[in-house]
């Protein structure tokens, strides 16, 4: 294998590392979420408010920390508002529908049908933006991902109690189920324009090769080359949320609606934004490094990660359908981290 070949594809590896990292975090996260959404007391608002602050407390310090020392890239307004648009797709839309399929319908049910069609999503639009190719062998792993994600809906119903299937009338069932396939269309369109906002500025340079450098990810000093910090783009969509949220909960609750929770809240809330962060920076590095498509496949692994947990923490049922689902499951990511011929 050529040099140049060796350095395609320890990228390539390292992309799909990176976006497995991120699915890991991001499935801490939203049980979490999950559990949260269960008390009528605490505003889902409230939820989304404060695991968007909790990022922005954490890398905001670093930036202008770094800003005021004079070692930060200058960055295109352009750029800045492909973000800000990116991050309005993200928050507004998949966010908010996100959370109201975890308190209405479920995780295992939700995070199916989100997976799906984001995955839908990323496809369609990044053969439309980039040209992303989609080989047989990548159409199969689709394919057999939402075919998974379907068999794993049914299984769960099929383990429902019969309590459970009265809670939620099949109209209310039906309309919360389409606006998170709304959701998770949203999350598809916003990962292709973070793709292209991430490539635009890490391959307009003649950087050669791939840099594991910690300061080249989190903001570093103003060399030639410098890759764009993940930081910047993660601290712009984290701002956009807090404005987003804040306004809702703000306009439901008053200001007595940021602090008026149960004491235990804040510490899951805690647990759930710092995930979040690590999980988005993971999930940037991994745009960069492999393609849109194949980064939502890998991403979909987090339906094995949440049915685990799901049936050791919460007892949850599963039965051979659900099993059945989940080796789909694991045989589409195994498709899509196979190299394209």
């Amino acid at each position: 294998m050529t040099t140049d070949g060796a350095a395609v594809d320890r990228e390539r590896w390292a992309g799909i590392i990176f976006t497995f990292l991120s699915t890991i975090f991001y499935c801490i996260s939203n049980v979490v979420i999950r559990f949260l959404t269960g008390f009528d007391e605490i505003e889902h608002s409230w939820i989304l408010f404060y695991k968007e602050g909790i990022g922005v407390a954490i890398l905001l310090p670093w930036l202008l920390l770094r800003w005021g020392q004079g070692r930060f890239r200058s960055v295109s307004i352009r750029l800045v508002l492909l973000i800000i648009i990116a991050a309005i797709v993200c928050q507004l839309i998949g966010a908010q529908l996100h959370v109201l399929g975890f308190a209405i319908i479920g995780l295992i049910i939700t995070v199916p049908l989100v997976q799906a069609a984001t995955l839908l999503g990323v496809a369609i639009v990044g053969y439309m933006v980039f040209g992303d190719s989609l080989s047989r062998g990548r159409k199969i792993a689709i394919a057999t991902l939402i075919v998974a994600m379907t068999i794993l809906s049914i299984g769960k119903a099929l383990a429902a109690e019969p309590q459970d299937e009265s809670e939620v009338s099949a109209d209310i069932f039906l309309l919360v189920a389409a606006g998170v396939v709304v959701a998770g269309f949203a999350y598809g369109i916003y990962i292709v324009m973070m793709r292209y906002a991430m490539r635009q500025e890490w391959r307009d340079d003649n950087r050669v090769g791939l840099s594991f450098k910690f300061r080249h990810w989190v903001g570093h000093d103003n060399e030639t080359g410098a890759p764009f910090p993940v930081t910047l783009a993660i601290v712009i969509v984290l701002s956009v949320g807090m404005v987003i949220f804040g306004t809702v909960l703000c306009s439901k609750q008053g200001i007595a609606g940021f602090y008026t929770v149960p004491g235990f809240a804040w510490q899951f809330m805690l647990i759930s934004g710092v995930c979040n962060t690590i999980g988005f920076f993971f999930q940037l590095q991994g745009l960069r490094m492999t393609s849109a498509v194949q980064a939502s496949l890998i991403a979909v692994s987090q339906m094995l990660l949440l049915s685990l947990i799901g049936y050791w923490f919460f007892a949850e049922a599963i039965n051979v359908v659900m099993m059945l689902g989940l080796g789909l499951t694991v045989y589409g990511v195994v498709m899509s981290a196979r190299p394209e011929r």
